[in-house]
Parts: C-alpha cells; sequence; structure tokens
C-alpha cells in the first residue's frame, strides 16, 4: 500500500495505519510532525499514544466516518 500524499491534513480525522500490506492500527490522529513525515495516533482505551514514521514504512489511510 503505497502513501505519498501529506499526513498534515489528518490530525483530528480516523485513519488506518498500515505496513507491508498488514493493518497495524486504527485510531485518531493525534498530531503530525512538521515535515509531514511522522504521526502520533491518540491513545484510546489499552492503546497507547504511538507514534508512526513514514520513514518506517508506515502508511496512513483515513477512514470514511458512518454519518448519524
Amino acid at each position: 500500500m503505497s502513501d505519498d500524499h501529506d499526513w498534515s491534513n489528518l490530525v483530528g480525522r480516523p485513519v488506518e495505519v498500515w505496513k507491508d500490506g498488514h493493518l497495524i492500527r486504527t485510531g485518531y490522529v493525534d498530531d503530525v510532525a512538521q515535515a509531514a513525515g511522522a504521526l502520533w495516533l491518540a491513545g484510546h482505551g489499552a492503546d497507547r499514544r504511538a507514534l508512526y514514521q513514514k520513514a518506517d514504512g508506515y502508511s496512513a489511510k483515513p477512514v470514511c466516518e458512518a454519518a448519524p
């Protein structure tokens, strides 16, 4: 899965984080590094806040939220 877009537009949005074709985690983007090469997923429940970097092979895909 390729991810060439700028991650800065993902702040506050739900995403899927992928690596090597495997879904790693879903969550809300808490923050993005200024260069947009890294993002923080907010902690939720047992999942802690976590950093994912493009340089490490991670990609992020926005998730469409269901309409109420």
